[in-house]
């Protein structure tokens, strides 16, 4: 679910499938496409996995961390065996044309068409009231 971070109220949701989603979006700098692989733990926490990108530019990684696995592979580059436990993580919308999506489970979902650009969001996952599912703007593939 996405909390929007002025008025700290549920902004959107997407129902998750499955356990493993990607934050897809276009890097402001070097404008070109980073994928940040991520799965629910059991315990309903966020672990990041894996890091694919193009340049080693401002603001991304030039090796892995310990017990990490750096890959070059056919002009990208991984992060790979990453197990960075976090319970959320904040999301600011640009308001530029540059991608922003979220993926699961093999669909793809733009959250500039839903989210206000140019705002801050929390993401986490949540069990969702009844109550909570009618307030929330529902994301679906699109």
């Amino acid at each position: 679910m996405f909390i929007d971070n002025e008025s700290e109220n549920l902004a959107a949701y997407i129902p998750l499938e499955s356990r493993l989603f990607q934050i897809i979006y276009t890097h402001s700098i070097h404008l070109s496409e980073v994928i940040e692989s991520y799965k629910v733990t059991d315990d309903g926490e966020l672990m990041m996995t894996e890091l694919e990108y193009e340049d080693f530019n401002i603001g991304m990684p030039s090796n892995a961390g310990e017990g990490e696995t750096f890959v070059e592979k056919d002009g990208k580059y991984f992060i790979k065996n990453m197990t960075r436990k976090l319970p959320e993580f904040r999301l600011f919308v640009g308001d530029v044309d540059a991608g922003l999506s979220f993926k699961t489970k093999g669909s793809r979902v733009d959250l500039k068409g839903t989210l206000e650009r140019g705002k801050s969001y929390t993401f986490r996952v949540e069990r969702l009231s009844l109550f909570q599912l009618r307030k929330g703007v529902r994301i679906d593939e699109r």
